[in-house]
């Protein structure tokens, strides 16, 4: 709920969950963009063409569209697969959106066909490192630019070699301009790795980093 409050999405933007899990952001941004419907079309707005997740679990991504349908949004649009199922180079404007929220997963590590849809130089089986790939990728570039908020683990900020490479491109090419330390075991008894919550928007280079 705070990472929703903290972007703000308003109606009118699309907003991507591209690891979904169970859909707890996509509700609390469902909850968040109701109240600003006043009239039949910003309801359709909302209904049909704001919310979006994907999730590669099944039961997990049949929780979330549960979870959705009870929480009122009629036709849950959550995709079914592995969002680091395609080649970063072909994700284009048609696929970019103006806010994504996130937890992706972490300390697990991706098959190798995954690896062949990143950059030579960008290359790894870090789950969280792949997922902040595709973020970057698919934050909306124009008319205006747009903004995520994504929990990593610690090593994303402190990594070095091909992290280092991801996080000079998070620097250069994006603004960001948050980072929130979370207590340790927040996620207990899920994992117990220190995680951050990063908040930026496409549009660097990075000048002042809030921490």
């Amino acid at each position: 709920r705070f990472m929703v409050e903290a972007t703000a999405p308003h109606l009118g933007e699309t907003v991507l969950d591209p690891a979904c899990g169970t859909g707890g952001f996509l509700v609390e941004t469902y909850v968040h963009l109701e109240k600003q419907c006043h009239t039949v079309k910003d309801r359709r707005t909302l209904q049909e063409t704001t919310v979006y997740g994907q999730e590669a679990k099944p039961l997990p991504y049949m929780l979330a569209q549960m979870s959705l349908l009870l929480h009122g949004l009629e036709y849950p649009r959550i995709a079914y697969g592995n969002s680091l199922d395609v080649r970063i180079s072909e994700l284009g404007d048609k696929d970019r959106v103006d806010v994504i929220l996130t937890n992706p997963p972490f300390g697990g590590e991706e098959e190798k066909g995954i690896l062949a849809n990143f950059p030579e130089d960008k290359q790894t089986a870090e789950t969280a490192l792949a997922f902040l790939q595709v973020i970057m990728r698919r934050l909306r570039r124009a008319p205006k630019p747009g903004r995520a908020a994504v929990v990593v683990p610690n090593g994303v900020l402190f990594g070095d070699g091909v992290c280092a490479r991801i996080k000079e491109q998070l620097l250069t090419e994006f603004n960001l301009h948050t980072i929130v330390r979370l207590p340790n075991g927040v996620f207990a008894p899920y994992t117990s790795i220190p995680t951050n919550l990063l908040f930026f928007e496409r549009g660097g280079p990075t000048k002042e980093v809030w921490y």
